[in-house]
């Protein structure tokens, strides 16, 4: 028989058989691999170590579309930079229109469609949890990847979404629905799950090494996220800069969400600091700034050569992703990156500037085709001003569009202090008769968590 997982929004569902992708690691990296032959789980196999380990699988081809994505899905990384100033808008769907404007209704269904993939990504990893302890609970490793795709993804909605996030749970089909948490619960929920991870991490096999790995990066960054830069910064000293979790695509399975979005169907946009309606303050000049991080291929004025989908927008295609190329979930680059940023914090700009200028010397792999060239050291900055915004824009182009944007705008107002119109693009945008920008700084909770009694929508819209 084949019995299919159905995501509730609000609280996990319950994960039965699930055609997955496969994961597999080398010495540091461990990929999200299609399988050969996908199969089904059959009656006898039920309560099995063959099932528990299916549920494990299953939960990282979910932890895939609640992340990178897969063909025509909205993500947490895409739709984050839609938001931001990493993607613009060459749509016509209005959800799509309305993120980049930044006026984000609570019935879109583009945030619903990612709001329940993360959701469903987490009740899936909690009930291979469940099932790897009771019928294969040897290697601890893969038990701990599974708190790790906890964590990541409570991290993920705890980044992007508004202050009351319901976090509920589904044990032996009983749903307990979650009460509505601020972000800074979120993060703290998402800390004690990548604990869990850590303290079964411990072997030294390749595949234990990996996913501690990955388990130090994404503590590292809940806890930069909840204003303890410094402790996050000592995690990651064992992490090689070398370090990549890649998500993978194929033909056979699915594209890269990124390439198809933008190159392909031509609905995104690669973002830039002006376009045809002048300058978009605070917005970074990722489609002009010739950076090797974002290469890019068209310009965001007064091009002949192509247009985007609504015949309108010029288009500008990013160089970094081709259709089946995988792009990584953590990266050793976001550690070296956390290192920078507690030196910026102890105001010792010239330290920082030597990590930062030590990952410009070096080539650095982006995805599984594209490894950015070495550039020029920048000279450190004096003032503090200064210092953060260099340190900002250097994690942008280093990080573009893997869902880190989003979350590192709202840090800029909650805990440096700036407001939403020092951070965020604001000016004159670009579409419906050229408004001003909103001033939504994140993701509503949408009415698909109407369902859970607890929910009476966001506490707050705060950074």
């Amino acid at each position: 028989m084949k019995i299919a997982y159905r995501a509730r929004p609000g609280f996990a569902g319950i994960v039965f058989a699930l055609l997955a992708l496969l994961a597999g690691c080398s010495t540091y990296k461990d990929q999200l691999l299609a399988p050969q032959q996908p199969g089904i789980i059959g009656p006898e196999q039920v309560g099995s170590p063959t099932a528990a380990d299916a549920l494990r699988i299953g939960a990282l081809s979910r932890l895939k579309t609640a992340t990178v994505g897969t063909t025509g899905t909205e993500t947490m990384y895409t739709m984050g930079g839609l938001l931001t100033d990493e993607w613009k808008s060459g749509d016509t769907f209005s959800q799509r229109v309305e993120t980049d404007q930044r006026t984000i209704q609570t019935s879109n269904a583009d945030v619903q469609s990612f709001y329940s993939a993360q959701h469903s990504a987490r009740g899936a990893a909690k009930d291979a949890i469940d099932n790897l302890n009771k019928y294969l609970p040897e290697p601890k490793a893969n038990i701990a990847q599974m708190y790790w795709v906890m964590g990541l993804v409570e991290m993920q909605l705890s980044e992007a979404f508004c202050n009351g996030i319901p976090f509920g749970i589904t044990n032996d089909g009983i749903p307990t629905y979650g009460e509505p948490l601020t972000n800074q619960q979120g993060f703290t929920l998402a800390l004690a799950h990548i604990d869990s991870g850590l303290a079964l991490a411990t072997a030294t096999d390749t595949f234990a090494v990996s996913t501690k790995n990955s388990l130090l990066v994404t503590k590292a960054r809940i806890l930069i996220d909840q204003g303890n830069i410094a402790a996050g910064a000592a995690l990651v000293s064992s992490v090689p800069t070398s370090y990549r979790w890649y998500v993978t695509f194929s033909l056979t399975t699915s594209d890269n969400p990124m390439w198809s979005f933008n190159s392909s169907q031509k609905r995104w946009v690669v973002g830039d600091s002006f376009d045809v309606t002048g300058v978009i303050k605070n917005a970074l000049p990722f489609a002009s700034a010739k950076d090797p991080r974002v290469p890019v291929t068209g310009t965001s004025v007064n091009s002949s050569l192509k247009v985007a989908f609504d015949n309108a927008t010029q288009l500008v295609s990013e160089g970094i992703w081709g259709r089946t190329d995988s792009a990584p979930i953590i990266s050793g680059v976001d550690a070296r990156l956390y290192e920078a940023e507690a030196k910026l914090q102890a105001n010792d700009y010239v330290g920082m500037m030597a990590i930062l200028n030590a990952l410009r010397a070096s080539p650095q792999a982006l995805g599984s085709a594209y490894t950015t060239t070495a550039m020029s050291a920048l000279p450190a900055p004096t003032t503090q001003k200064d210092a953060i915004d260099l340190y900002f824009r250097e994690k942008a182009f280093w990080q573009f569009s893997r869902g880190t944007r989003l979350g590192d705008l709202r840090r800029l107002i909650r805990q440096y202090k700036r407001t939403q119109d020092q951070v965020f693009p604001v000016g004159t945008f670009h579409k419906n008769g050229n408004p001003p920008y909103g001033t939504d700084v994140n993701f509503p909770v949408t009415t698909n968590e109407n369902p859970n009694p607890n929910f009476h929508g966001c506490i707050d819209r705060n950074a």
